[in-house]
């Protein structure tokens, strides 16, 4: 949204270039949009109304404006960018979550671009609660596995149930013999924060995240959760004193990222799809 771009109404229609083609009504989530000669808003579409853009973005001439942005402030869809099905099925499947990184740093631009897409994705009611917090340094990047190696270690004293449930032996014994299971070598953690309270903040934060794991590929990089930090950092004070999210805000989700050491060359099989037809 364009912050300096300000209307005193919810929307305003240019009647000169208005079609009164109903898309603008059709397209509002809300309902928020009726039709006397042009579109109008309904009363109560001010408090209402969450900003998505969709009337701006659908409208064919341009002729329609909202509160917070105006079609010149909206970037136009270029159906020739339009992959086929072959190929985004392809690019799909074949996304893997990667677990090998050589040591090459990411550079800040890539990061912004991939955390910019981010921005498009599905969110509750067009919130757009979701915070980064960018950890770009292989030496922390490391610490912050340490710490979470030190929180299983702590698991194993107060619920050795949970520690052999979650198998968490896999990641603190061969730590201990200089293996890094927790960030695989990656030199960047990229972590998704919100408000501890936030009701639409998981689902979003995974949505956000996976943009960010399809797109990651198209600039030669990869990705991997790390469900582990992501706990971690709720629940171990160490980490969460190390990660200086702001009073009041919880990770939601956490993945490192970097240059893949290995390319995959097929798509393992899964199982069959499991769907019920009503």
């Amino acid at each position: 949204m364009n912050p300096s771009y300000k209307l005193d109404t919810i929307i305003k229609v240019d009647e000169r270039l208005c079609i009164t083609c109903g898309g603008c009504i059709r397209a509002c989530p809300g309902g928020l949009i009726t039709k006397e000669q042009f579109p109008i808003p309904i009363v109560t579409s001010w408090d209402l109304c969450i900003d998505c853009g969709h009337c701006v973005a659908i409208c064919p001439t341009g002729a329609m404006h909202q509160r917070s942005m105006g079609p010149e402030d909206c970037a136009p869809i270029d159906i020739h960018l339009i992959p086929k099905w072959d190929r985004v099925r392809q690019y799909l499947i074949s996304r893997r979550s990667i677990r090998g990184y050589i040591n090459k740093p990411i550079e800040k631009e890539k990061i912004l671009e991939l955390l910019d897409v981010a921005r498009y994705a599905p969110n509750g009611a067009n919130r757009q609660v979701i915070r980064w917090l960018v950890i770009n340094d292989p030496a922390e990047v490391h610490r912050i596995a340490g710490m979470t190696i030190d929180w299983m270690k702590a698991v194993k004293e107060k619920n050795t149930a949970l520690y052999q449930e979650a198998k968490l032996e896999l990641f603190v014994e061969p730590w201990e013999l200089g293996q890094d299971r927790i960030s695989r070598g990656a030199p960047c953690i990229i972590m998704a924060y919100a408000p501890k309270d936030e009701r639409t903040a998981p689902p979003a934060a995974m949505i956000a995240i996976h943009q960010i794991q399809l797109g990651a590929p198209a600039l030669g990089l990869g990705t991997t959760f790390t469900g582990s930090i992501n706990t971690a950092g709720q629940a171990y004070p160490p980490l969460i004193e190390a990660l200086g999210l702001p009073e009041g805000y919880i990770p939601y989700g956490t993945f490192v990222i970097g240059y893949p050491t290995e390319k995959y060359l097929r798509v393992p099989m899964r199982r069959p799809v499991d769907v019920t037809w009503r």
